[in-house]
């Protein structure tokens, strides 16, 4: 509790959930990311407030640690206003459509959300990330019913705040001042850790200049107190002048001496031995490179304005992985050369190069079962001496990999992504499962009507690529290879695979044009299970 009008429900999560009380009601800033965290932190929250009510919720940002326990609030505060900016929606899409498999997998590697409580030390910005698992519910439904674009003034429980859009960790991100108290939400674009500007989960680029501009509107309001969405506040208008003019500066500095050597023609691995935090910013306490690191973000900034290629020849059109790593078992005098190489480097402490060697063997399948013993006693020694909390999690998660664990979406987070996203996002996660090789020779075209919202879609399927049409728009004359007639929820069972197509043609609930075996041809030609 920072003063007698804030609460902040840490602990529950890995971010923060911040509540203004008001005379007559409270503000809710972010909802955790879960319904399991939510639902405990409102537990705890309703014994501070009573009978009154949360007027309001604000959504600093889409990703799923501020938004995912965005139900439970509604629930129990079906009157609330959602505040957001009007991007949100579109980016908490991108968290249920196309990348939707790999940001989980990744995430849990980041996070080490599938490592055991001896194993998982910290998620970086908070103990740990409750959200991947059999346990946790996977979604909330997040529609913000006022949405603004650079700045918006409200007031909720007869509390004055103001809403700034300040792009840094996303660009959807916003910050919450309170003027009357002095009292500034800085959502992700200040947490005690070097920011994370990449995160090795994957994400999209992440500007470092506009996040420099995102704390210096910060350092402008001078806030009294902060109270970050990840870590404890902040009290004392210096202290936090200080903290916010030294993050700016450690965000700039990487920036601009990576661009410098950049244009001095050197390559990004040749940066990152350049470019340090001198000790003044390397030894500041919200700059310890628990969560982010300098080397990432070098790469991060060369990526962002250099793309892929970093220069060299080499890498315009390199051999594969598999053949890279012949190449190296051959240059090692083979296959027995290389293992004893991989041993001695890993005897000799050298655990980087054993990790390297040891995936070149697995990746040619010779001596797996030394190879890969070797694989995970080096990533757990890496692990060991990594200082970032994201880096140490990638380490052990990928030696439980090794060791057979697999990681993939629960039933209930794949029905739940079903259940919860569009239907033009349910056609566009289809289209990035076409099996190109089952339907290199396809040119068909078919089309869906979903009677209960009155919504057609067409899909043109062409040797590998699916084009979808929302409308019949110049369609109308088209000869269909199949016509499907449903509902929404009849489709969506359908996908989710708690009804079978057979069955919903007995019941009338689904019309197939020819035949439903078509249909059930049609679905084939998708990674659905992969």
């Amino acid at each position: 509790m920072c003063n007698d009008k804030i609460h902040v429900a840490i602990g529950y999560g890995l971010a923060n959930a911040i509540l203004i009380e008001g005379d007559t009601g409270c503000v809710l800033i972010d909802t955790l990311e879960s319904l399991e965290a939510a639902f405990d932190a409102l537990k705890a929250l309703k014994k501070i407030i009573k009978e009154k009510q949360v007027e309001a919720i604000i959504l600093t940002h889409f990703h799923a640690d501020h938004t995912q326990g965005l139900d439970v609030f509604t629930e129990a505060y079906p009157n609330a206003r959602i505040y957001a900016h009007e991007t949100l929606e579109v980016y908490f899409q991108q968290l249920l459509n196309v990348r939707v498999k790999t940001t989980m997998k990744r995430g849990t590697f980041q996070f080490g959300t599938a490592l055991n409580d001896n194993e998982h030390e910290n998620s970086g910005i908070g103990y740990k990330l409750n959200f991947f698992g059999e346990k946790y519910n996977a979604t909330s439904i997040v529609k913000p019913t006022h949405t603004f674009k650079e700045k918006m003034n409200i007031t909720e429980a007869g509390i004055d705040l103001v809403l700034y859009h300040a792009p840094g960790e996303t660009n959807d991100q916003i910050i919450v001042h309170w003027p009357e108290k002095g009292v500034l939400c800085p959502a992700d674009n200040i947490y005690r850790a070097f920011p994370n500007l990449y995160a090795v989960r994957g994400t999209a680029a992440r500007d470092t200049l506009d996040w420099v501009k995102a704390v210096d509107l910060m350092r402008k309001l001078r806030p009294k107190i902060l109270v970050p969405q990840h870590t404890r506040p902040i009290e004392g208008q210096d202290e936090i002048s200080e903290i916010l003019t030294a993050y700016r500066d450690g965000i700039q500095l990487v920036h601009d001496q990576t661009v410098r050597y950049m244009n001095k023609g050197l390559y990004p691995d040749e940066i990152t031995r350049k470019v340090h935090l001198p000790p003044y910013l390397a030894e500041h306490p919200f700059l310890q490179e628990f969560y982010g690191t300098v080397e990432w973000s070098v790469k991060a900034v060369f990526a962002n304005y250099m793309g892929w290629f970093s220069g060299k020849a080499s890498e315009l059109h390199p051999d594969e992985r598999l053949e890279q790593s012949k190449n190296l078992i051959d240059l090692a005098g083979g296959v027995e050369e290389i293992k004893d190489k991989m041993e001695s480097a890993f005897l000799d402490g050298n655990y980087q190069w054993a990790l390297q060697l040891s995936e070149a063997m697995l990746d040619t399948q010779n001596c797996v079962t030394e190879a890969r013993t070797t694989k995970i006693n080096s990533l757990r020694q890496l692990a060991l001496g990594e200082v970032s909390a994201c880096g140490r999690n990638w380490y052990l998660t990928e030696a439980l990999v090794e060791e057979g664990l697999v990681i993939k979406p629960t039933e209930k987070q794949i029905k739940q992504r079903i259940n919860s996203g569009s239907l033009h996002d349910l056609f566009l996660l289809l289209s990035v499962m076409l099996d190109l090789e089952k339907t290199i020779d396809v040119v068909e075209t078919v089309c869906f009507h979903f009677t209960d919202v009155d919504k057609t879609f067409v899909f043109k399927i062409r040797r590998g690529v699916m084009e979808i049409l929302t409308s019949m728009e110049g369609e109308e004359n088209t000869k269909f290879d199949m016509e499907v007639t449903t509902t929404e929820l009849v489709w969506r069972g359908i996908m989710a695979k708690e009804k079978s197509p057979a069955m919903a043609v007995l019941r009338k609930q689904l019309e197939i044009k020819p035949r439903v075996q078509k249909l059930q041809n049609f679905i084939s030609y998708f990674d659905i299970d992969t």
